[in-house]
């Protein structure tokens, strides 16, 4: 079995299969392949914005004290392979197909005895966590940071025990058809990931969620930290990154633009403080880690000349968020946006957000039977007072969004013009290929 016949094996195990939340399939899937999750360790991480930033400052703060850390993303930008991954130092290491090959082929077998069985198959999803297990387990990783797929106590990565801290980003109204359609029941379903008398580090805002967290981790016997965002002192920050104070730590550097990724940051000082006696990171090495931090597709400027940034806001919290930071950075510029968004999220809400900011907005369909159709988009634009046009493709869309503003006669180009591609995280792979 080569790569391609393993991803074309994972689908067909699926083909059409509805998300199925529940942690059986996956108890059973592991429990046929030796339970490899018994053998590492785990920090794990929930949340509706942030988790991937937030992991990214933990794995690489932890790699750079010298551990082999394993880290399981979700979803990817570019590649499938980026979900597993290892890094120790400044070496990163994703899996191989060969590495992916070999172990698709032993959940083959497994799978073949759940069949044979007439047990529940696993989706996707289970069958890519299973992988990641073995993955780290082969590679004999120290500790895996570890991020839910969607909500927590249902998500196929509960089913790890060895869990040394868990993390819990800023919660917000999402994927309410599974989780939820209030701010409580979101929360409960990601406070599902706390465990007994582990400790756990929050980042949150809304009231309603802290006092859901913290009754589960009285239930559980177990302490909870949050980050204190009075403690936060910003002294610089543009669009290279911040520099700031937090708490008895003094002129953290990070080079992830935008105003949440000094929260972000924080949330993980929080979570680092947490393993000491474990997982033990100096000062300096935790400084490196975090000036190294990078995390693609979050609000990260992809080109200089011309200005074009991409950004994973694919809900109204992270949209939020990212009007926030184009605002803070990008004042004198004139903007012009790229959208693209999934049809089961608040669309009218994030069409809302981008009111008084986009002289005008160029909208596409995200290649997933999720997509928004571009023309519905532009018209939600469109009625919130944003001047929009559907497009075909995101090559046409960047096209038009690239065009120059400057004189036609004299050639001339407008150099304030910055380009905003945002939306599903779906949408920037095709752009950066463009783009590069």
């Amino acid at each position: 079995m080569d790569y391609w016949q393993a991803k074309e094996y994972i689908q067909s195990i699926s083909t059409g299969a509805k998300i199925r939340l529940g942690l059986d399939t996956t108890k059973r899937l592991l429990e046929l392949l030796g339970d490899p999750q018994e053998n590492l360790q785990f920090i794990h991480i929930a949340g509706t914005n942030g988790k991937g930033s937030t992991a990214s400052f933990i794995s690489t703060a932890l790699a750079y004290a010298g551990y082999k850390v394993g880290r399981y993303v979700s979803p990817v930008v570019f590649e499938e392979w980026e979900k597993i991954r290892w890094m120790k130092g400044e070496e990163v290491v994703y899996i191989s197909e060969e590495e992916f090959d070999e172990i698709i082929s032993r959940i083959q077998a497994a799978i073949q005895i759940m069949r044979e069985g007439g047990e529940v198959l696993p989706t996707e999803f289970e069958i890519e966590t299973a992988a990641a297990f073995l993955a780290f387990e082969e590679w004999h990783c120290d500790v895996v940071v570890l991020e839910t797929g969607m909500g927590g106590r249902l998500d196929s990565t509960n089913v790890v025990k060895n869990v040394v801290c868990s993390v819990i980003t800023p919660v917000a109204m999402d994927h309410m058809k599974f989780l939820g359609d209030t701010l409580e029941k979101i929360a409960m379903e990601k406070a599902g990931i706390i465990k007994e008398k582990v400790p756990v580090v929050v980042c949150q805002t809304e009231q309603v969620v802290k006092e859901c967290l913290q009754r589960t981790c009285i239930q559980r016997n177990t302490t909870m930290t949050e980050v204190c965002l009075e403690q936060i002192f910003v002294q610089e920050t543009d669009s290279e990154g911040s520099l700031f104070d937090y708490g008895s730590w003094q002129g953290i550097r990070i080079a992830l633009a935008g105003t949440f990724q000094v929260e972000n940051a924080c949330l993980a000082l929080e979570c680092i403080g947490q393993l000491k006696g474990k997982f033990d990171i100096s000062p300096r090495q935790l400084r490196q880690g975090f000036e190294h931090t990078l995390w693609q597709g979050r609000f990260e400027k992809i080109s200089r000349d011309p200005v074009v940034v991409a950004d994973g806001a694919h809900n109204p919290a992270a949209m939020y968020s990212f009007r926030e930071s184009v605002l803070s950075y990008y004042k004198k510029n004139q903007k012009i946006g790229v959208m693209g968004v999934f049809a089961d999220k608040d669309y009218e809400k994030m069409a809302e957000l981008t009111e008084g900011i986009f002289e005008k907005v160029y909208t596409i369909t995200p290649s997933s039977r999720r997509g928004l159709s571009a023309e519905i988009l532009a018209d939600t634009l469109e009625r919130k007072g944003v001047e929009a046009e559907p497009c075909d493709s995101i090559k046409e869309a960047l096209e038009r969004a690239l065009e120059s503003g400057g004189s036609a006669d004299t050639g001339e180009v407008d150099t304030t013009r910055a380009v905003f591609i945002f939306g599903s995280l779906s949408i920037l792979k095709e752009a950066y290929q463009l783009l590069y």
